[in-house]
């Protein structure tokens, strides 16, 4: 499997790539400074049912349908290295997706059994509530993955622009996931610095969900840029 020189010139219309993410964290910062506490976490905030949380599903939902369909385009072999990477993706969108709607919980409203409220420490019926390993952990991989698949290595393919014929070349983004890559470590790196400094005032309501819509939004232009590169491959 090959990618052509042309398969990299596939950036995004600028106004998804640039500006919907400076437009996005622009509302939600303005928002989260001017509005009430109460009025914030009501509709945008809210645990089950705020525009956040919301997205935190529905994106990923998206990004599932999006990594099936490479997975099955005919460029695609079965088995190979890229249908591996995507498969990847798109169990990590189903599983994103299910467990920020508590797979289905937070619109159906049904109760948690009592054995499962024991071990979900938020009396949900997930499972990103009951270790570490199923939460922390791996949104602290896939954090670093978007710190090195947004920034570091898109800049390393801009200084050595041969490496773009490596086989693996095909799954490196181009510099236009910056911008998603940058806000989505700024805005928890700012809570993170000012809590270290024990400074009480904060940019950003509930900077952790914040976080995660530009986490979704990444892995959703990822695969956008996957797929465009999959359809021109010889």
């Amino acid at each position: 499997m090959t990618s052509s020189n042309n398969a990299f010139e596939d950036d995004l219309p600028k106004w998804m790539w640039l500006w919907l993410p400076i437009a996005l964290v622009s509302v939600l910062l303005i928002t989260g400074l001017l509005l009430p506490e109460e009025t914030y976490a009501r509709w945008i905030g809210n645990e089950r049912t705020g525009i956040l949380e919301t997205s935190h599903a529905i994106i990923p939902a998206i990004s599932l349908i999006l990594a099936l369909r490479i997975i099955l385009h005919p460029n695609v072999s079965t088995f190979s290295f890229l249908w591996f990477w995507i498969l990847l993706a798109a169990l990590g969108s189903f599983y994103m997706s299910g467990e920020e709607a508590s797979w289905g919980q937070h619109w159906f409203q049904w109760d948690t059994s009592a054995e499962w409220s024991r071990i979900n420490d938020q009396g949900e019926t997930n499972f990103h509530n009951t270790s570490s390993w199923l939460d922390q952990k791996p949104r602290t991989i896939l954090e670093i993955g978007i710190i090195l698949g947004g920034i570091v290595l898109p800049l390393v393919f801009r200084k050595k622009p041969h490496l773009k014929n490596h086989p693996y070349a095909i799954i490196v983004p181009t510099l236009v996931l910056m911008p998603t890559a940058i806000i989505a470590e700024t805005t928890r790196m700012t809570e993170r610095l000012l809590a270290a400094l024990d400074v009480p005032f904060r940019f950003f309501q509930r900077a952790s969900e914040v976080q995660e819509l530009f986490f979704a939004l990444f892995i959703l232009y990822y695969l956008i840029i996957i797929l465009k590169r999959v359809k021109k491959l010889n």
